[in-house]
C-alpha cells in the first residue's frame, strides 16, 4: 500500500462514520482498525477547558474543543486527550494513528496548535509506550487528517492499550475529531505509512 493509497483509505474510513452503508474500500481498510472510530475523547489535566462541539464540516458531525489556558511545556502530557484501543497489539506490528483535527486562533494569533506527542500506550500502570509517534503541528483552521506510524515495542492484550495526545505545551486551542487506529501487522514496511 503506497502512502497516497493509505491516505485515500483513511479518508474512506472516515467517510464510513457517516455513511449508512459501508463500501468495499471502507471494508478493506476497516479490517486493520483496532479501535471503534470515534470522537469520544477523554480530555484531562489542569489549566484546560474542553467541550463537544457540533461541526458538519467533519465526518461524524463534530469534535472536542480543547482550550489550554495554562500550559506546562515541561510536562505537556499533563493535559491530554485519550481514547481506548479495543484490539490486540503484537510486538513488531506496524501501527498507524490517524485523527481529524483543526486549530483555532488564540489571542489574535495564527490558528496553530501542537500535539507534542502522539502515543499508543498501555491503558494502565505503568503506562508503557507501545508506539511513540512524536509531535504533530496542527496548522490549519480547517479539518485535516494527521497521521503517525511506528512499530509496536511491546504486546498489548485486547483492550489493554489507548491512544494519548499530549496537548499541554502551549496556550492553544485544538479541536479533535474522529480517531482511527490501524494495525498492519509485522510484515508491513512502516516507511510506506504516512
Amino acid at each position: 500500500m503506497k502512502k497516497t493509497i493509505l491516505g485515500a483509505a483513511v479518508a474512506a474510513l472516515a467517510l464510513s462514520l457517516s455513511a449508512p452503508v459501508a463500501t468495499a474500500a471502507d471494508e478493506g481498510i476497516m479490517k486493520y482498525a483496532i479501535n471503534k472510530p470515534s470522537t469520544a475523547w477523554n480530555v484531562y489535566g489542569p489549566g484546560q477547558i474542553n467541550a463537544y462541539v457540533k461541526d458538519k464540516a467533519v465526518v461524524g458531525g463534530g469534535g472536542v474543543r480543547v482550550a489550554i489556558a495554562t500550559p506546562d511545556p515541561a510536562a505537556a502530557w499533563r493535559v491530554s486527550g485519550s481514547q481506548a484501543v479495543n484490539g490486540k497489539i503484537a510486538k513488531g506490528d506496524v501501527i498507524t494513528v490517524a485523527f481529524w483535527a483543526k486549530a483555532e486562533a488564540v489571542d489574535g494569533g495564527a490558528p496553530v496548535a501542537t500535539v507534542t506527542n502522539v502515543r499508543v500506550q498501555q491503558s494502565a500502570e505503568p503506562w508503557g509506550g507501545i508506539v511513540e509517534g512524536g509531535a504533530i503541528k496542527v496548522d490549519s483552521p480547517d479539518w485535516k487528517i494527521y497521521t503517525v506510524s511506528g512499530r509496536a515495542t511491546m504486546d498489548a492484550d485486547k483492550g489493554g492499550a489507548a491512544v494519548s495526545l499530549h496537548l499541554g505545551s502551549a496556550k492553544q486551542t485544538v479541536v479533535l475529531g474522529p480517531l482511527f487506529v490501524l494495525d498492519f501487522g509485522a510484515n508491513y514496511d512502516p516507511s510506506q505509512v504516512k
